[in-house]
């Protein structure tokens, strides 16, 4: 783990002075952070570097000895460039950093903040490792645990990573809601998650593919130069049928899902999103596919989104009288087989005499007949309302 007093020692911090806080020269470097806006706790992620020129808090003194407070937990340091906004580290401010260990550095003027921040990003890549880093930066995106888009800009291109001007996709594998995994699952879901990764870097429309875990899966994180070039390979990879040929061993307790093609920053947080967003309308609705795309169910999404915000009452208070579950399981199965009897019966185990009774009993509670359009969409819709809003 890099410390402080190894950051010094680079080369391109010639120059700089430790003015104060000696004692906590050796704590850990983990994080880059620029601030310029007041409030900067909200955005650190601990032992950060802080780099700042006190603009925030220029005019008072008792403001920076109150900075140096509220960060001496969180921060490894700051160090201050020195110049247009505050000329020098008052004695007061420098005692107040001896007093809990959190070392001051003196910039010079002309140190450029992104020279900095490209060597001790380095630097921290040396001593912990790529892997551990790129999924902190991931993570960082994903949770919008991050105050300056540059910074992030610029720490992307030290992975190889546009993520101004590139295209991504998230694509989720993860046990089903339920499941609580053995050793033997994880080692499948491992697998699983190797070989989607390894279909990805082999496109050449994909100009990076990264693996991320998460508490119950992995993410995995395709870019692209074009948003076609990435569309182009999730529908060629990401099948139900090619994920079976990869594994289907766990179908039954893994869900695989992929979020939106989007761009940017907040594009991968929107993707990511997408991708739960569209397992989450799965297993609601299509509860043993085990494969499911957001753009091919966004409009299901829309809707669960629409239902939840209790705007869909109306769909909601069509099936209050219905309060059969036989009957209900019998009109969403219905439904499912496109309205062909037969195929219902079959699924539902029962006569197809049966499945018209229930249905016929439906009709009449509800006082809608699903032979006629307008009515068989209202009865369709309130099907979705029972499932996707009240949850099923």
């Amino acid at each position: 783990m890099a410390k402080v007093s190894d950051v010094l020692k680079l080369p391109v911090m010639r120059g700089v002075r430790v003015l104060a806080g000696e004692a906590g020269l050796s704590g850990k470097v983990e994080h880059v952070t620029v601030m310029e806006v007041p409030e900067i706790r909200q955005w650190l992620k601990g032992n950060d570097f802080l780099i700042t020129s006190f603009y925030s808090v220029r005019k008072r003194e008792e403001e920076q000895c109150a900075l140096i407070r509220e960060v001496a937990d969180i921060c490894c340091c700051i160090a201050v460039k020195t110049g247009p906004y505050v000329a020098c580290i008052s004695d007061r401010v420098r005692e107040e950093a001896d007093e809990v260990g959190l070392p001051i550095l003196e910039l010079p003027e002309a140190l450029p903040y992104i020279d900095i921040i490209v060597n001790v990003m380095n630097l921290i890549f040396e001593e912990e490792g790529n892997s551990a880093i790129l999924e902190k930066y991931v993570k960082d995106i994903l949770y919008e645990n991050y105050s300056d888009r540059v910074l992030m800009a610029e720490r992307g291109r030290l992975f190889g990573m546009d993520v101004e001007h590139d295209w991504f996709a998230a694509v989720v594998i993860n046990f089903r809601k339920m499941v609580v995994p053995d050793e033997q699952d994880w080692k499948g879901i491992r697998f699983l998650a190797r070989a989607v990764l390894g279909l990805f870097r082999e496109r050449t429309e994909i100009t990076e593919c990264i693996r991320i875990p998460l508490k119950k899966g992995y993410l995995l994180l395709a870019e692209g130069e074009t948003e076609d070039k990435v569309r182009t390979v999730l529908a060629d990879l990401f099948t139900e049928e090619k994920i079976r040929e990869l594994w289907d061993a766990g179908a039954d307790r893994i869900v695989c899902a992929a979020g939106s093609v989007r761009r940017g920053l907040t594009g991968i947080r929107d993707t990511y999103s997408d991708a739960f967003q569209a397992i989450r309308v799965q297993r609601k609705l299509w509860p043993e596919t085990s494969v499911c795309q957001y753009e091919k169910v966004r409009a299901f999404c829309a809707l669960q989104e629409f239902f939840e915000s209790g705007k869909g009452k109306t769909f909601e208070e069509i099936l209050k009288p219905v309060e059969s579950q036989e009957f209900l399981d019998t009109l969403a199965t219905y439904f499912s087989c496109s309205g062909n009897l037969d195929q219902a019966a079959e699924l539902l185990h029962a006569h197809k005499n049966t499945v018209k009774y229930r249905l016929g009993r439906i009709q009449a509670l509800t006082g809608l007949d699903l032979k006629k359009p307008e009515d068989n969409f209202m009865i369709y819709m309130a099907v979705l309302a029972w499932k996707l809003g009240a949850g099923v």
